[in-house]
């Protein structure tokens, strides 16, 4: 059966976790469904992030490319999680990374200016804001710990078991990118790891 993602989709996940008030409030005109294909750029540097977007259905990377090329990314979400260049959503400046889709996705996008206006206008989702910073400021600690403080094998480790699907429906361009190390040594890391051999595109 497929899957209405529509702004009901949304008010019932807020509805199930937040206690949105689904019979008072109406987000279809703040809330503008959005199909795009895997790899599409969402957001790219220099332009400024005009949107936030909840995942219905798919994942959402940001990342940066550094002096030599090289891609690095900051953050992977997947269903019912909202992602975003927030740095400058939040700022209105222009971008320093990416948002690209890694598979194809059905999102919901919300302005910059309408975000605000829920957050102020609608307790549940201040609550929903609130709870988001923090779960952010948490994701970005563990993300600095396992880069600082772990080898690359315990780093693939970790993620499986924090982040699983991370490793088990991306490719290992992106997981090797998200642990930070390349593909090369993602390899290595999986052939002397006793963890299962997954995800080996």
């Amino acid at each position: 059966m497929a899957h209405a993602y529509n702004t009901d989709f949304l008010t019932r996940f807020l509805a199930d976790q937040y206690s949105f008030p689904t019979k008072k409030i109406l987000l279809s005109s703040e809330f503008k469904r959005v199909s795009v294909r895997k790899n599409h750029l969402l957001l790219t540097p220099g332009e400024v992030c005009k949107y936030a977007y909840f995942i219905c259905r798919g994942c959402l990377r940001t990342y940066f490319i550094n002096k030599r090329g090289e891609e690095k990314t900051r953050y992977i979400a997947f269903e019912n999680k909202f992602a975003s260049a927030f740095a400058s959503f939040i700022t209105q400046a222009p971008s320093a990374e990416c948002v690209q889709a890694l598979e194809d996705s059905e999102l919901l996008r919300i302005r910059q200016a309408d975000f605000y206006k829920l957050v102020d206008s609608t307790p549940a989702f201040a609550r929903l804001y609130r709870q988001s910073l923090e779960q952010s400021q948490v994701f970005a600690t563990w993300r600095i710990e396992t880069m600082i403080s772990m080898t690359a094998k315990e780093r693939y480790e970790n993620l499986l078991e924090r982040m699983p699907q991370v490793i088990l429906r991306l490719s290992n361009k992106h997981v090797a990118s998200f642990l930070g190390i390349t593909q090369e040594s993602l390899s290595r890391v999986k052939r002397i790891t006793n963890l299962p051999m997954v995800n080996i595109v």
